[in-house]
This record gives structure tokens, sequence and C-alpha cells, in this order.
């Protein structure tokens, strides 16, 4: 599940849940019994162990000003800033625990097919983002 900032995880499962639910189904967070197979015709698993907040770093935080400076450095394009980004990095638990926000620098090429069984990255991309990473590391 997609979480954007302000959403808690746990109330955003429980809705799942509830909408499940309204929908006829049997809810259990864990394999169903034979019994339960029997017993209801319509039956959903929902995993909810773990899981997080969203995050988001403001684009105006000095931090984030100079990040933006030192990629822009690395190329004549205009650097593509995004105050929200799908996926599952935990930064607001890096947020709770250390007291400090986080900015991600996506160095792949949008077409990577990240996850997938053919998951690749352009050489160019790999040469690229170690010019990134030193421009960010020296800034």
């Amino acid at each position: 599940m997609r979480l954007v900032k302000g959403d808690d995880h746990r109330r955003q499962v429980a809705r799942l849940v509830e909408h499940i639910k309204s929908q006829g189904f049997h809810v259990t967070d864990r394999e169903p019994t034979e019994e339960e197979r029997r017993a209801h015709p319509l039956l959903a698993r929902v995993n909810a162990r773990g899981g997080y907040n969203a995050e988001r770093t403001p684009m105006d935080w000095p931090l984030s000003k100079l990040v933006t400076t030192a990629v822009q450095s690395t190329t004549a394009d205009p650097v593509v800033r995004l105050p929200t980004l799908g996926g599952s990095l935990p930064l607001y638990v890096l947020r709770e625990t250390l007291g400090a926000p986080s900015i991600t620098v996506p160095l792949a090429n949008y077409d990577n097919n990240q996850h997938a069984e053919n998951e690749n990255i352009r050489l160019q991309n790999l040469w690229d983002a170690f010019e990134i990473v030193a421009a960010i590391m020296t800034m």
C-alpha cells in the first residue's frame, strides 16, 4: 500500500480491511483454516505486519537546495525535483530514529523494470550516477 505524508499506515490498513469486509469478504491475517474456508465463500487474507508512514522533506529546505545545485552541476538539462516518489523506502523510520530528514536521488533509467526479472540499468545512467554522487559528496 502506497501512502502519502499525513496518512497513518495502521489507519489506512484498517480502512482497507473495512472496505474488503463491506464487499462481503471474511478477512483474516493468516492462512485460513479448512473450517473457515467451508464457512466463508469469500475469503481475503490481509497481511498488515510491519509498515511505516510516508515521509517528505521540504524542497525549500537548505540541504534540498544544496543537493539540487550539486546535481544540476553535472548536467545542462534541468533537474527534475519531485517532493514525493513512490517506493518502499523507510524514510519515516530514519526521521523518527535519527531525527533527520532525508533526500533521495534516483539514479537509474526510468524504464529499468525495477524489481522485475529483467531489471536493468543503462551504462550511461551508471556513469552519470558516479558523477552525481561525487558532486553531492563534494558539495
